[in-house]
């Protein structure tokens, strides 16, 4: 069947402080979403994305697949129903792509030839569908459900889904990792990185419990079988709690996380006290403390690092909080090189208003090229995604 491509985009801006060309991808009567930054959804050679696109961001349970090309600017759908607003899991840079279909169908979608092929199929109806990230060598999937009986309940497990041997196992079980973040080490998938929301618990019924105070979120890592936890210093005592925003740096074993800081009413905030630097961080898991990255002057949330390992993208409250001396900010885009310690704002304003629905967050990561940054905005009240093409010599300028 030949595949019907359509153009949805058009040029908005150049950035006034970096010249960065601001492209809008979508334009549909729908919320279009770039799924999530850490574990980027783009083809090995940064040319193709797939976006996520519903009409109910919080309450639909199901949605349709977009892959999007960005040397044409054009954009096709590959998945009219798919389960979940995000619908789509993978291995970060690899291309290939999975969902659920709505008959509990396991499909696996290339981006390089938008081919698709059911990988396997759940015939269990009551069995939960793991879903959160695909080792990098497409043979197991992993995802967290909750367990509300038996000894030790209720607790959360990770369940782990071996796509070769067709079976399903649980590796691990843990009381404070509801909202988990897993994601498998990208090259070599050798480990596992779990966000540990210390202090909340799953309640009998199955809701949340909420700590006061809370101890602030940490992060650990596991083998892929499970075994031989590993914390990452990140959380106090070490600093303060972790945003909840956190990857893996390519092959390095080193953990990229942005961590929390203090509003002082509405229009200012401060830093930890125990690093005035900055509060995005890379760590080995196990080791003492983590290294800041030097940038007093931002605010740093939701994270991701690029491929080659060498730069991270990140929006940052560059004024300290969405208020200042009155006006409303958004949240700028910013570019770091990890290995010299300096960053450049890409976007000024991202036009992101970063609200309670996840779908205004902008979400941002790095094409496996280095050519542009994807993120989500809402300018004009319906969220799309958004690509910013970095300015030549922009990288450079990073050394």
């Amino acid at each position: 069947m030949p595949v019907k491509w359509g153009q949805e985009s058009c040029d908005r801006r150049d950035d006034p402080v970096s010249g960065a060309r601001i492209i809008q991808l979508t334009s549909a009567a729908a919320i279009s979403n770039n799924i999530y930054g850490e574990q980027p959804y783009t083809s090995p050679d940064g040319k193709r994305i797939i976006i996520a696109r519903c009409q109910d961001f919080c309450f639909d349970e199901e949605g349709s697949l977009l892959v999007h090309e960005l040397d044409t600017l054009k954009i096709t759908m590959v998945v009219r129903r798919a389960r979940g607003v995000r619908g789509v899991f993978n291995a970060a840079w690899s291309g290939l792509l999975y969902y659920w279909s709505p008959d509990r169908k396991l499909m696996r979608i290339s981006l390089m030839t938008l081919e698709q092929e059911e990988v396997y199929r759940e015939e269990d109806p009551s069995a939960p569908l793991p879903g959160s990230s695909v080792s990098p060598d497409q043979r197991y999937v992993i995802g967290m459900t909750p367990r509300l009986k038996g000894p030790g309940a209720p607790v959360f497990q990770i369940l782990r889904l071996d796509l070769q041997k067709k079976v399903r196992e649980v590796i691990l079980e843990h009381e404070g990792i509801y909202n988990p973040h897993l994601q498998f080490n990208p090259v070599d998938g050798k480990h596992i990185l779990v966000q540990n929301n210390r202090g909340w618990r799953l309640k009998p019924d199955g809701s949340i419990e909420r700590p006061n105070p809370d101890p602030g979120t940490t992060l650990f890592v596991i083998d892929s079988d499970g075994k031989n936890l590993t914390h990452v210093p990140v959380g106090p005592p070490i600093t303060a709690g972790c945003t909840g925003h956190e990857c893996f740096v390519a092959d390095t074993g080193k953990i990229l996380f942005s961590t929390g800081w203090t509003m002082k009413g509405w229009e200012e905030s401060e830093l930890d006290k125990r690093f005035p630097e900055g509060n995005i961080f890379t760590a080995m898991p196990g080791a003492a403390k983590p290294d800041v990255f030097p940038a007093h002057d931002h605010r740093f949330n939701h994270v991701c690092a690029s491929r080659c390992g060498k730069y991270f993208v990140a929006d940052s409250h560059a004024k300290g909080g969405i208020f200042h001396k009155g006006q409303i900010y958004c949240v700028s885009l910013v570019i770091g090189n990890l290995q010299t310690g300096r960053c450049r704002v890409l976007v000024e304003d991202s036009q992101a208003s970063g609200g309670g629905n996840q779908c205004t967050h902008t979400h941002p990561y790095l094409t496996a090229d280095n050519r542009y940054v994807i993120y989500n905005a809402d300018p004009g009240g319906t969220p799309q995604v958004y690509a910013a093409r970095l300015p030549d010599g922009f990288l450079k300028s990073l050394e």
